[in-house]
C-alpha cells in the first residue's frame, strides 16, 4: 500500500516537474494515543524510507500524534534568547 503511495506521489512530482529527495524523505505515521502502534517498514527504489516520531514540517515541529510541545519548547528557546 505504501508502495503504491510512494509511486502515484512520484508520478506527481514528475509531472510538475520536481525532484523529490529520497535520501531527505521521512514518513510520520499519525497515530492517536490510545490505540497500539506498530512499525511501518516503507522502501521506494530500493531505499528504505525512515520513519520518524517527530519531524519538522513547513517550520512547524510535529510529532505523530500532532503535538506541538517540541515545537513550543523550540520558540521558547529561541525567544528567551533574544530578550
Amino acid at each position: 500500500m505504501s508502495y503504491l503511495v510512494l509511486s502515484h506521489v512520484s508520478k506527481w512530482f514528475a509531472a510538475n516537474k520536481l525532484v523529490p529527495s529520497l535520501h531527505n524523505t521521512n514518513i510520520i505515521k499519525f497515530v492517536m494515543n490510545n490505540l497500539p502502534q506498530c512499525a511501518l517498514g516503507t522502501d521506494y527504489k530500493e531505499k528504505c524510507i525512515e520513519e520518524r516520531v517527530n519531524g519538522k514540517f513547513l517550520g512547524l515541529q510535529i510529532d505523530n500524534h500532532l503535538n506541538w510541545k517540541n515545537h513550543i519548547d523550540q520558540m521558547i528557546s529561541k525567544l528567551s534568547g533574544a530578550c
